[in-house]
């Protein structure tokens, strides 16, 4: 069993932790759920007993009932709107999740145990700061052969020559070389983008992160992909897919869809990969947490015209992007729905944008096509339109002043 090389004391700790965590009875009595409360119970006690002594027959018994439970929780986060569903539901759904890959990974089924691993972070949520699910995914991630079709070297990346939208005022960006912390404060007031070159070119994921690599390395993984041109189209939709195929269907090859892995945080997910990025000491500057996002995909995603709650400092690792700005203080014409309010109704793109839209010419748009390694600086609220203009795996850290 490839899990020989991983301590049994790893699944001891974490089926300890679950059985006596106090939280967990407390909800469990609160919800009035005792059939849920049985099945966990026994699901728990068979693991640990698997732990000292295992029987094939006991562990189809829990996987049996883990199925059971999982399928009993899913439609319990599945009814109404996801934002009111208790929490707790979400904490059980991923600690079933995680016996469910142990005992997936005794048997050698590796994929499936990755892939329940990945249901268990995308769907639900830890009990305080555990990592038991994540720990385990990225271990199994480690013993998947390596894809021989994406053994080769991933050919460079290429630029698309898009045409500039006809803008009546626009302005590059300024750049600035490396600047200390104090010079970056400096550089805040005003509130006006700006571009720092070779400040993240110490970063390993500057060498490292191509599809390629990505394929070999968290090919098996399992995230949420966004369908579609934009999110404010009637034909967006989500779905599922492993990274491997998510990368050959849409990037390695030509496809009739667009598909983005957008604005996730792809860390707490696969946590291998925040090892191939190190925290900017501008961030220092945040009067609260970081909030890290990924963004991974091919040329041609678009993020309409809109505004964010918080400052941004954009890292584009591989690839190229392309941002069209205005000044936060614009009227860009947000949308009515309550949804997309912080989304303009303006498609800057779009040959007709200044006849529906006159007043647009009164405004200065900010343009930059951010390469490989470049870091843009995007004040708080203010606008801006995105394009990839060739395969892109950007990061956003952002912040508030």
């Amino acid at each position: 069993m490839i899990v020989n090389s991983l301590s049994y004391e790893n699944f001891h700790v974490a089926t300890n932790f679950y059985s006596t965590c106090s939280v967990i009875a407390e909800e469990f009595s609160r919800l009035y759920c005792s059939k849920e409360k049985d099945l966990y119970g026994g699901i728990l006690g068979r693991t640990s007993h698997l732990i000292k002594d295992y029987d094939v027959n006991v562990r189809k018994q829990v996987l049996q009932d883990c199925d059971i439970l999982l399928h009993l929780i899913w439609e319990t986060i599945n009814i109404g709107h996801w934002k009111d569903v208790d929490v707790f539901w979400r904490q059980l759904y991923r600690s079933i999740c995680f016996i469910k890959s142990v005992n997936l990974s005794w048997d050698d089924r590796i994929a499936e145990a990755i892939l329940s691993c990945d249901m268990g972070l995308i769907m639900g949520a830890p009990f305080g700061e555990e990592l038991f699910v994540q720990e385990l995914a990225d271990f199994l991630s480690q013993h998947v052969s390596i894809d021989s079709l994406c053994e080769t070297e991933h050919e460079p990346v290429r630029k698309a020559e898009f045409p500039l939208p006809f803008l009546s005022n626009h302005k590059e960006i300024p750049q600035v070389n490396a600047p200390s912390l104090e010079k970056f404060i400096e550089l805040l007031n005003p509130s006006t983008p700006f571009i720092m070159k070779n400040v993240i070119d110490h970063w390993p994921a500057m060498k490292k992160w191509n599809p390629s690599y990505l394929i070999q390395n968290h090919g098996e993984r399992t995230v949420p992909i966004e369908i579609g041109s934009s999110y404010t189209s009637e034909q967006w939709s989500q779905k599922l897919l492993k990274l491997k195929d998510f990368i050959r269907t849409y990037m390695l090859t030509s496809s009739n869809e667009v598909a983005y892995l957008a604005q996730y945080e792809l860390f707490n997910h696969i946590t291998r990969l925040k090892e191939d990025i190190t925290p900017l000491d501008y961030c220092a500057v945040s009067e609260s947490d970081v909030v890290t996002n990924c963004w991974f995909g091919p040329e041609g995603t678009v993020s309409p015209l809109h505004h964010d709650h918080y400052q941004n400092l954009f890292c584009q690792v591989y690839g190229y992007k392309r941002f069209i700005m205005f000044d936060s203080h614009d009227n860009m014409h947000p949308h009515q729905h309550h949804l997309l309010k912080n989304t303009s109704q303006i498609d800057v793109e779009s040959p007709n944008a200044l006849r529906d839209f006159p007043d647009l010419a009164d405004k200065t748009a900010w343009i930059a096509d951010l390469g490989p390694g470049d870091v843009l600086y995007l004040p708080l609220h203010w606008w801006h339109h995105v394009r990839s203009l060739s395969v892109s795996f950007s990061v956003s850290l952002w912040w508030k002043k």
